[in-house]
């Protein structure tokens, strides 16, 4: 190699070198091209459950609204007791969002990305600072992002975060489906009344017994005192929908003769009502759900 090539070839390293650092520290995001303004870049900030005292999701369709809004430290969803589970989701979906790389600018591009005004959803906040609100439009080509936008402004971004998938559950998803919780260690004492007959199991020593003494099928006893732990429906009816009849109850009692559990049931073979002592809501029961809890006679006496 000769010594003027290699001098351009020095050169040549040096100047990337030099382009390198320049592209390094040139700002980046802040108020560049492309880069979010700041009431979006910021939009998530602070939605916390602390800080936040309503959300509303609005779907752009029907116009339904889902509003999960916090009385003292407890959280609703119009009006009705929220899952747990379901809002803890949303509270971390949101605390690892982050608004991306700008996507479109003309507003011809809002249709196609479910970000005009007939296909958007609405994410609204309230807190003491006042209301925000954010367009969410379809989901982007990676799992977890979609587009996004603010009312006012035409710009669309990428938003990375398992958001959209919370705004679209409905309201049913938000709220709360559980009808009780025993500690069923404490439970000495199981009444099953049912249509075709109703039995009293006691717990013993090591097992448990029917009334005349014998011993109840073990299998069927934990069933039924694994759904008495954590009995859940699976929906809701609403005011005017057709019930079946009564079908049965079943009670549940600690040594000292204190109600631990009391769930009535409707008849049928297929999702049953069912409701507690104090709550007014109706709840809808899988069938497999319900006949474990409440099995009949059959499946309860011959031990094993």
């Amino acid at each position: 190699m000769s010594e003027r090539t290699l001098k351009v070839l020095m050169g040549t390293v040096v100047g990337l070198c030099l382009l390198w650092l320049v592209v390094s520290f040139l700002p980046r995001g802040n108020g560049g091209p492309g880069a979010p303004s700041d009431s979006l870049a910021s939009f998530f900030d602070g939605i916390t459950p602390e800080n936040v005292s309503a959300v509303r999701f609005i779907n752009p369709r029907d116009g339904e609204q889902v509003e999960l809004s916090r009385v003292g430290t407890e959280w609703y969803v119009n009006g009705f007791r929220s899952d747990s589970a379901n809002l803890a989701r949303f509270w971390d979906a949101l605390d690892n969002t982050e608004v991306g790389d700008l996507v479109a600018a003309n507003p011809d591009n809002h249709p196609r990305m479910g970000l005009d005004t007939d296909g958007a959803w609405t994410l609204e906040v309230e807190s003491s600072a006042g209301s925000r609100s954010v367009l969410v439009g379809n989901p982007g080509a990676r799992y977890g992002t979609a587009f996004v936008r603010l009312p006012s402004e035409d710009n669309v971004y990428l938003l990375e975060g398992n958001v959209r998938s919370q705004l679209t559950r409905s309201i049913s998803d938000w709220r709360n489906k559980r009808l009780s919780t025993v500690d069923t260690a404490g439970v000495t004492r199981v009444e099953v009344i049912r249509d075709e007959g109703e039995f009293v199991l006691e717990r013993s020593d090591s097992t448990w017994v029917l009334e005349d003494g014998a011993e109840a099928t073990a299998t069927t006893v934990r069933g039924i005192l694994g759904e008495m732990a954590r009995f859940d429906a699976s929906g809701f009816y609403e005011p005017g929908d057709s019930l079946t009849a009564p079908g049965g109850s079943v009670r549940a009692f600690d040594g000292e003769g204190n109600v631990l559990l009391m769930v009535e049931m409707g008849s049928g073979d297929g999702d049953r009502w069912a409701r507690v002592p104090g709550d007014s809501i109706i709840y809808k029961v899988a069938s497999y759900r319900a006949n474990r809890l409440m099995p009949g006679l059959d499946q309860v006496r011959g031990g094993g």
